[in-house]
């Protein structure tokens, strides 16, 4: 007891320290996780949104140094195309041409507004030799700087902006303080090739620098021309200067395509250079921000993630520790009463948890096998319910309630009962004592080839297997085409592996699950006409009896039962020998007169109700049925009484079964024989025809061979002969080529079979028939 009570004290420790340990880690991981997640999140998203803000702002500069660039460049355009600049051209600007010069001078002071920021405009005509700009007029060879002038004849292409420095002019040509001027030179006139004008509008940096605003404060913001000059900076001593000569830029930057982000570094310290390219003139605008200066804020968020992550992971150690401990206390309690319930158990090393497991083994297998036993039970009494509902002998309540609380009932739209039976044991290598194992085979095929989802439980019913089948989807006919479809493959299933001939009766389709007890009789009697048919066939019942459906006959008397089914079979001698063997029984097993006479009334209306069902009239009208009461009671001998079922209903009934059966099974042999006029010259087979007609190939053969006299082979054979001789008379198709249509194997095939039936040659035929 006392190393009992040492080892539960071990295991409660042991098993208490895990446990805490396990929660603190489930804990721990999570926050830790959620932590850095959201550190690295909010730090990727300040800096791209820093990035995002960056390209933009430098798309906005972008466009408002282009807009006053475009103005310039649209405004200087026109004066260039004015009728006033087109005269001065060719004007020597003298004396008399006060007014002209007066007109450019206004067309000039026009140009330089507050939105263009241009200072000064200067008209060069080295052909008139004269120079234009805003302190008056002077001749170009007079000019100190008539070299620079004419050297920007070379440029190219014919319009440019460029960077000039004020110090390279002797003549000033700006009176602000700004080094450098932006010039737009146009040389002229544009309709020519030879350039002799030059149209300058100066611009000075500092005007256009005043453009970039602080944007997010941080940035250094410059912009370089296609040489790699600096032409704008807030730096005045940084325009003009090489973009080499950048500190962040003295590392070669590969900047490549439109727009794009880098990265550089200057003594150590990370930098992001973000550029944009103008399509307009080529100039590049960028913006270097310190890294650093963008992760400050990041950095604020990550000290603040960290102290909640910690006040977190101390809160969820402190709820793993009370809850650990209040897990722990029903599971001991637990363990200690599946120890208690265990006297005489040696202790164990075993935790709580495999203690229990233990426990729950067992508990598990004791159920498993309770409930294997209730399981075997429970599909023994769900057969028998199957059997006793297909036997009507259960309510339509009963019936409901039991599919359910044995899980068989379907939302089946269509349902059908499937009987199967073994046709003979004749010439097989089974024995009579060898049936059952052989029904108990069969029932496996079939549930194999029927989807369990398709099918309640397979049963074995006086010698036959049976199953209610059902069909979601479709209609009436789509759910005839499968039925038909598992009942062909299961038949040829059990030709091919146990070497027998079955025949399956399928029922007429119904729609609830009260209905399957008439359903079962159906297929049991449509099983009955291989009487007629011979065995290995499969008989919906819908097909019997030109489709009418009829009530299946409870009379327990199987001579009764055999009876009406040879007159709706119409098989006459079989009826009769049925009719007069009814009569020897009912006068040897009956002694009583008056019971006799109730079995003549039975009979009686049997008959009568199957003529109702049938629709078949027996009489004219009014109150003939009672006086054929009257009739049959008042006959005494049983002769008479035989003569008079034979002359008033049997044969009577025979004629009309009779006449409705040729009905049926020729309109079936009619559209046979149109299946072969259309499809004479493919490779047709009697199982083709059964498929598209959607009858059992032997069923088709022997109502083909009924009707018409002649084999489904042998008609198809002479109807190609029929074609053949027409073809030979009223077409020029050779021999081989009607061979070949009428899928003969060869030519040799065809004129043996020709021969043979018109006693000549297929050559022969056609001289002496050919020009008829």
């Amino acid at each position: 007891m006392v190393y009992g009570k040492v080892a539960g004290i071990m295991r409660k420790k042991s098993l208490l320290k895990k446990m805490i340990l396990l929660g603190s880690v489930l804990s721990i991981l999570p926050v830790v996780a959620i932590g850095l997640f959201a550190y690295i999140q909010s730090s990727k998203q300040v800096q791209e949104r820093v990035n995002q803000a960056e390209v933009q702002y430098l798309s906005q500069l972008n466009a408002s140094i282009e807009q006053v660039l475009k103005t310039v460049e649209h405004t200087l355009t026109n004066l260039s195309e004015s009728r006033v600049m087109e005269d001065a051209m060719y004007s020597e600007m003298e004396a008399p041409s006060f007014q002209l010069y007066n007109n450019l001078k206004s067309e000039i002071t026009h140009l330089q507004s507050f939105d263009t920021k241009v200072e000064d405009v200067i008209i060069v005509n080295k052909q008139r030799n004269w120079l234009i700009k805003n302190s008056g007029i002077k001749r170009l060879n007079e000019h100190p700087d008539e070299a620079t002038y004419l050297a920007k004849f070379d440029l190219t292409p014919h319009t440019s902006w460029q960077l000039v420095a004020k110090s390279d002019y002797k003549d000033p040509i700006s009176s602000q303080s700004c080094p450098y001027m932006i010039s737009l030179v146009k040389q002229l006139p544009h309709i020519t090739i030879h350039k002799y004008a030059l149209a300058i509008a100066n611009i000075p940096a500092c005007s256009i620098t005043g453009l970039i605003t602080d944007g997010e404060g941080q940035e250094e913001i410059l912009v370089v021309n296609e040489d790699g000059q600096i032409i704008l900076h807030k730096d005045r001593t940084m325009i003009g200067q090489p973009l080499s000569g950048h500190p962040v830029a003295q590392a070669e930057l590969a900047m490549k395509g439109v727009s794009g982000q880098l990265h550089a570094e200057l003594d150590g310290r990370p930098y992001t250079v973000t550029y944009m390219k103008s399509a307009f003139n080529g100039w590049t605008y960028m913006s270097v921000v310190s890294i650093d200066q963008l992760t400050s804020e990041s950095r604020q968020i990550g000290w603040f993630t960290l102290a909640v992550s910690l006040f977190i992971l101390l809160l969820c150690f402190g709820i793993v520790w009370l809850s650990t401990n209040k897990l722990y206390r029903p599971l001991n309690r637990l363990v200690t009463a599946i120890e208690g319930g265990s006297e005489g158990s040696e202790p164990s090393s075993r935790n709580e948890v495999q203690v229990i497991e233990d426990h729950i083994k067992q508990l598990f297998n004791s159920n498993s096998k309770l409930e294997n036993e209730m399981r075997s039970q429970a599909q023994q009494v769900g057969a028998l319910f199957l059997h006793r509902m297909l036997s009507g002998s259960l309510k339509e309540t009963e019936i409901r309630e039991k599919l359910e609380h044995f899980g068989l009932s379907r939302a089946w739209e269509h349902m059908a009962v499937l009987a199967i039976q073994v046709d003979t044991l004749e010439n097989t290598h089974y024995e009579s004592k060898d049936l059952e194992l052989l029904l108990f085979a069969v029932s496996n095929m079939t549930e194999e080839v029927v989807p369990k989802e398709q099918r309640l439980p397979v049963l074995l019913m006086d010698r036959s297997v049976v199953v209610v089948t059902g069909y979601e989807g479709g209609g009436r006919e789509a759910a005839d085409e499968h039925v038909y479809r598992l009942t062909e493959k299961l038949k040829d299933l059990i030709a091919r592996y146990l070497g027998l001939s079955a025949s399956i009766g399928i029922s007429g389709i119904f729609f609830d699950m009260k209905h399957a007890a008439r359903a079962y009789e159906e297929a049991l009697e449509a099983l009955t006409y291989r009487i007629r048919l011979g065995k290995g066939i499969i008989v919906p019942y819908g097909s019997l009896n030109a489709g009418k459906s009829s009530i299946i006959a409870e009379y327990p008397v199987r001579t009764e039962h055999d009876l009406v089914q040879a007159i709706k079979l119409a098989e006459q001698e079989e009826a009769l020998t049925l009719l007069r063997g009814w009569m020897s029984d009912a006068i040897h097993q009956i002694e009583l007169p008056d019971h006799y006479q109730l079995s003549l009334v039975r009979l009686l209306n049997r008959i009568l109700l199957l003529a109702q069902e049938e629709g078949i009239t027996l009489g004219k009208s009014g109150a003939y049925r009672m006086s054929l009461y009257e009739e049959v009671l008042a006959l005494h001998v049983s002769e008479e009484i035989e003569e008079w079922f034979k002359e008033k209903l049997v044969l009577p009934m025979l004629r009309q079964f009779g006449e409705r059966r040729s009905s049926q099974d020729q309109k079936l042999s009619e559209r046979i024989i149109d299946l072969i006029r259309n499809h004479y010259e493919s490779e047709f087979t009697l199982e083709d025809c059964a498929a598209r007609l959607h009858y059992n190939a032997s069923y088709l053969s022997s109502v083909f061979k009924k009707e018409t006299g002649h084999t489904f082979s042998e008609y198809l054979a002479g109807y190609r002969l029929q074609i053949a001789k027409q073809w030979l008379t009223e077409t020029d198709m050779t021999v081989k080529d009607i061979a070949e249509r009428l899928k003969y194997n060869n030519s040799h095939n065809f004129i043996r079979a020709f021969r043979k039936q018109e006693e000549m040659t297929p050559g022969q035929y056609r001289s002496q028939y050919g020009g008829k």
